[in-house]
């Protein structure tokens, strides 16, 4: 591929605008610099002092002060902020405004010499220094919405009630809003979640839609994990529905629980629960009431085995709760089934649901109905092995086609050579006159 050129005939320079970064968990943030700068891009980062997910500073940095790192040829900005990550209302909202402040006074030098900013607003307070870059120096930026805000913030049980709930929601949904208005472009990982950003009144031709993509050195078909039926004491020819996830509120696997409880004459039918989560010793306790011997929990495994565990299973449950976010939700999860050529049971509300559908990669129900759930069951045990791996086929081939690193990267890129250029000849025009 030909770098995209900016000023100077260089390649174009991206900064990208990130709260959380390595040596924090933030894979994605990680996977979009490394995949950006694979596509002929100049990376820096404009990022916080390491602290997430225990609010606690990692060794070796100071939250009062700002650093710069240069690591693997790209230049890291870490500026300070109030460390928290607990469940306190104004703790989160100190180190959000925190770094909101810090950033944008003291990040001008990367988003400076930059010819478009990339801003990864989770939360969307991070979008603060790429508005106040584009006001003083005509900086594009494109945000990546990941999460639909305020919205999101409320539903987590952020505040709960009262005035301060009230002001918090005007006061975000405003800057939110500007923050839509005010980008060069938009991008959403959910086709529903589009449909929202283009109902709160942002242009259409201002919105695409990038997905999230899977570990793809990982997520791979790969053959079945030896001996996990037979210590699970199933057979061959047992019908095996596998979900790999959060045993929490949210997924309300107790739907699937009960749904296999309506299922006592197919005893080869049998779920397998693999994770942890808030939920699992009330779910433990549910099924051991209703099907015992039919229901497996197994603990979770490192990401590099799952592909092999889930390769054991006939076919695979999402399951969310029939929320009005979840139905522009996608959890990272149907990604991770669709790369590994597995096929799909959505139970799931929207997106979830359009998206397996749409891939013929399964089968879907109703959410939070154990009846709907038994029958589709029943219907996906009746379907021949080999139509449930074709389904598993169609999947990867959707995920390769729509969903893959390579196809939505290159989308990205696209948007931010299209924002750098439009903003260079924007200026041409300005100094001409």
């Amino acid at each position: 591929m030909t770098p995209p050129t900016g000023r100077g005939g260089r390649p174009d320079r991206v900064a990208l605008v990130s709260q959380w970064f390595p040596p924090e968990p933030a894979p994605f943030a990680q996977g979009i610099t490394d995949a950006l700068r694979r596509q002929g891009f100049d990376v820096d980062v404009l990022t916080g002092v390491p602290n997430y997910p225990k609010g606690v500073v990692y060794d070796g940095y100071s939250a009062r002060r700002r650093t710069v790192e240069d690591r693997d040829g790209k230049r890291i900005i870490r500026t300070p902020l109030y460390p928290s990550h607990d469940r306190s209302a104004l703790g989160r909202a100190v180190n959000y405004l925190s770094w909101a402040a810090s950033s944008s006074l003291l990040g001008g030098s990367v988003l400076r010499d930059a010819d478009v900013a990339l801003v990864y607003s989770s939360p969307v307070t991070a979008t603060a220094a790429a508005m106040a870059a584009r006001r003083r120096w005509g900086t594009p930026y494109v945000t990546m919405v990941l999460d639909l805000w305020p919205d999101s913030v409320f539903a987590t049980g952020f505040l709960t009630e009262g005035p301060a709930r009230r002001l918090a929601e005007a006061s975000l949904g405003r800057f939110t809003d500007r923050t839509y208005r005010r980008a060069d472009h938009v991008t959403v990982p959910t086709p529903g979640l589009r449909d929202t950003i283009l109902a709160r009144g942002v242009p259409v031709d201002k919105v695409s839609v990038v997905y999230n993509w899977a570990d793809e050195k990982v997520m791979q078909p790969t053959e079945p994990e030896p001996g996990l039926r037979a210590r699970l004491g199933l057979g061959d020819d047992d019908f095996v529905l596998m979900y790999a996830g959060n045993h929490g509120p949210a997924q309300r696997i107790d739907v699937a629980i009960d749904a296999v409880a309506r299922l006592a004459d197919l005893p080869d039918v049998h779920l397998v629960l693999v994770g942890d989560g808030v939920e699992k010793d009330a779910l433990t306790a549910r099924a051991a009431g209703c099907r015992p011997g039919q229901i497996h929990f197994l603990d979770p495994v490192p990401p590099d085995r799952l592909p092999a565990r889930m390769a054991a299973a006939d076919l695979h449950l999402v399951s969310l709760a029939d929320e009005p976010l979840f139905r522009i939700t996608l959890p990272s999860k149907v990604q991770s089934i669709l790369a590994c050529g597995q096929p799909v049971l959505a139970c799931a509300p929207g997106d979830v649901a359009r998206i397996v559908r749409d891939a013929g990669a399964g089968f879907a129900a109703p959410p939070e109905n154990a009846a709907s759930l038994a029958e589709v069951i029943r219907l996906a045990r009746a379907t021949p092995r080999s139509r449930l791996r074709a389904m598993g086929r169609a999947g990867r081939h959707h995920y390769l086609a729509h969903m893959s690193q390579a196809t939505n990267v290159q989308v990205l890129a696209d948007l931010l050579t299209d924002a750098a250029r439009r903003a260079r000849s924007a200026r041409r025009d300005r100094e001409s006159r």
